[in-house]
């Protein structure tokens, strides 16, 4: 089995590996009739030219102050719900919860003119509340964290109510606590999904300098000319927040 899992990871990370030995080569080399995976000839000329012929740093920027914002505004608003959901009883609970759900079958493309009709009225466009709001309502979170506002002690509640401890109080200084493990990988899990995250924002930002990475690197290739050589060097740099990620928090991960 150890063998075989070996096997796989070498797999799964032979086209990584050709990536960043790639983005290390001019474009020229890029397309030969061999395929060469020793690192020989490498350059930093594609690192330079990238910063210097589009706002890399820039769009790098975004990415992660979007991300951010994202997942802050996502597990705000779908902890909140999803304790509301699950420890308290009221008309409707369940019929508010399963329509949530439901709404997960519409497909996103089928409210982009909608959403975007919003935040032109709104003038949210070219802003990062523009890209970040629409998408932070998210039925999945809701469900994720419901399920495991579940698995909160009743009795530890009402242990609280019965000291006195209002509801604000008890969600502030009780719940939250107790729905670290379940924040933590919610936070990663929406992270990662607006880091990567294309259609939208495209639709959000046409300036270049407010574009966040997936846009940024998207716009290298156009109908005339694909620089490859500049592409395979930011996305070998997209990574790298990712993989720090995975090294720092990979006990939620997993």
């Amino acid at each position: 089995i150890a063998i075989l899992f070996l096997i796989l990871s070498i797999i799964f990370l032979m086209p990584i590996y050709w990536m960043v030995v790639s983005s290390f080569r001019p474009q020229g080399e890029l397309f030969t009739q061999t395929v060469n995976l020793a690192p020989t000839g490498l350059s930093l000329d594609n690192y330079v030219r990238l910063f210097e012929e589009q706002p890399y740093a820039q769009w790098f920027i975004n990415s992660i102050t979007q991300s951010v914002g994202f997942a802050l505004l996502t597990v705000a608003r779908c902890t909140t719900a999803g304790y509301a959901l699950a420890k308290y009883r009221f008309r409707g609970n369940n019929v508010i919860f399963y329509g949530v759900l439901i709404s997960q079958m519409i497909p996103f493309h089928l409210l982009i003119v909608s959403l975007f009709v919003i935040i032109i009225q709104l003038s949210l466009k070219e802003t990062y509340w523009g890209a970040v709001i629409p998408l932070a309502a998210s039925p999945v979170g809701l469900f994720f964290m419901r399920v495991y506002c579940v698995s909160l002690s009743d009795e530890m509640l009402d242990s609280a109510r019965v000291d006195g401890a209002s509801e604000y109080r008890i969600f502030w200084s009780i719940a939250l606590p107790n729905l670290k493990p379940g924040l933590a990988t919610m936070v990663i899990l929406v992270a990662l999904e607006y880091w990567n995250n294309l259609l939208w924002p495209l639709i959000v930002f046409l300036d270049k300098n407010n574009m966040p990475l997936a846009v940024g690197l998207a716009g290298i290739v156009n109908q005339y000319r694909v620089s490859y050589d500049l592409l395979l060097a930011g996305s070998a740099l997209a990574t790298v927040p990712i993989i720090i990620l995975f090294i720092f928090l990979r006990r939620q991960f997993m």
